[in-house]
């Protein structure tokens, strides 16, 4: 198998996808400030910022900076650490929730209708293979 062939094709494709709306949807999801409010929804609402970082593999300078516009937004807001004053948690509001609950929906419909032009087992397939490579690559 001339798995550099492979490569170059799926490049290619990667390319041409990026241009989907459902693919630019799931990129923004995947980086950034959606990235960070989808994070603390899925983990109860609070975070530090440490764990942000080691989520999105982003420096702490500039997990600071997202905080700060999340912040200046009104979706998070920072409090001291309970248990260590030296530290803050990155808690979500509810206008946060809110607006990640509604752009998330937005991503899952546009990829709902993208995966339609699959049949089922084509789709729960693609899903399952993009999990095995990333299980692979040790992200998951």
């Amino acid at each position: 198998m001339d798995y550099s062939a492979l490569a170059a094709e799926l490049l290619s494709f990667r390319t041409a996808l990026h241009h989907l709306p459902a693919v630019r949807g799931l990129d923004e999801m995947s980086g950034g400030e959606y990235f960070v409010l989808h994070f603390l929804l899925r983990h109860g609402g609070t975070a530090g910022p440490s764990e942000l970082s080691r989520s999105l593999y982003a420096s702490s300078a500039r997990i600071a900076a997202l905080l700060k516009h999340l912040e200046a937004k009104g979706w998070i807001v920072r409090t001291p650490d309970a248990d260590d004053e030296r530290r803050v948690d990155v808690v979500l509001t509810e206008a946060g929730a809110a607006c990640i609950r509604e752009q998330l929906g937005a991503v899952l419909d546009e990829v709902s209708v993208l995966l339609s032009a699959l049949s089922p087992e084509e789709a729960a397939e693609y899903v399952r293979l993009q999990r095995k490579l990333l299980e692979k690559g040790g992200t998951v």
